[in-house]
């Protein structure tokens, strides 16, 4: 008997404590319309990290298109660009934005790590390569993007039997 009242106690608690993490949790609105700030571009980059975290990716790129067209000049909105069509299969449009973000900027570490994680994605090992010895060349005294890149690398390497 007192099993069962520490386990009704234990299954109220955990429905109250979801409860109320849950519902102090902002949702980000299903118009994304509405959510574009024009004024305060950091905003909507937060949003769209948001989207992502969530994995509503076509969210974030309806809402990263819309931000595009605000600003074309910024290597970050590409770059989530490409991560978003990244995570959706789209290797070839995710690859175009990625180099668009390298054109604006061509030492964005973020893109080239990226970058290389599609191509490993696509089997496609000597592009990968490349961008990694390009953080490599960014990252003096090592950075997370070179790491993570770079352990990516060996263990296809592994994998694969090269």
């Amino acid at each position: 008997m007192q099993i069962c009242f520490k386990f009704i106690y234990i299954l109220i608690f955990t429905v109250f404590s979801y409860q109320f993490v849950y519902a102090n949790r902002e949702e980000p609105s299903d118009n994304l319309s509405l959510e574009i700030d024009q004024k305060k571009s950091e905003n909507n980059i937060e949003l769209v990290h948001n989207l992502i975290d969530l994995g509503e990716y076509e969210k974030a790129k309806l809402l990263l298109l819309k931000i595009d067209n605000l600003s074309n000049e910024d290597e970050e909105v590409y770059n989530l660009l490409g991560y978003v069509e990244r995570q959706l299969q789209n290797f070839s449009s995710a690859i175009r934005y990625y180099k668009i973000a390298l054109s604006i900027n061509n030492d964005y570490s973020a893109a080239h790590h990226y970058l290389s994680m599609a191509y490993l994605e696509m089997d496609q090992l000597d592009k990968a390569k490349i961008h990694r010895d390009q953080l490599d060349l960014i990252c003096l005294f090592g950075c997370i993007d070179f790491t993570e890149v770079d352990n990516a690398i060996k263990m296809y390497e592994k994998n694969n039997g090269r």
